[in-house]
């Protein structure tokens, strides 16, 4: 990308203080989409996780995982449960 263009591909017009602030508009409104979904799947996530903190407190349930042959689950997870992972 050359410099002036910002993502155009044929025209040599050199763009205007107008088209400027219209293509950062589009590039803020995109960050801000991107931050609802983050925080929307942050939500998600530490609902998921305090869900299973509550399943593996139940020794029923962990029965059933072990009799299942489902006793471990990713590291990742674990350690999120646990409570080793910064936010």
């Amino acid at each position: 990308m050359r410099a002036g263009k910002l993502g155009r591909k044929s025209s040599n017009r050199k763009l205007t203080a107008s088209d400027l602030m219209q293509v950062y508009q589009r590039e803020a409104e995109k960050q801000r989409l991107l931050v609802k979904k983050s925080d929307f799947t942050q939500t998600r996530l530490l609902f998921i996780v305090e869900a299973i903190k509550d399943l593996l407190g139940d020794e029923g349930f962990l029965t059933l995982l072990r009799a299942e042959g489902l006793e471990t689950m990713p590291r990742a997870l674990a350690m999120r449960i646990a409570g080793d992972v910064d936010d």
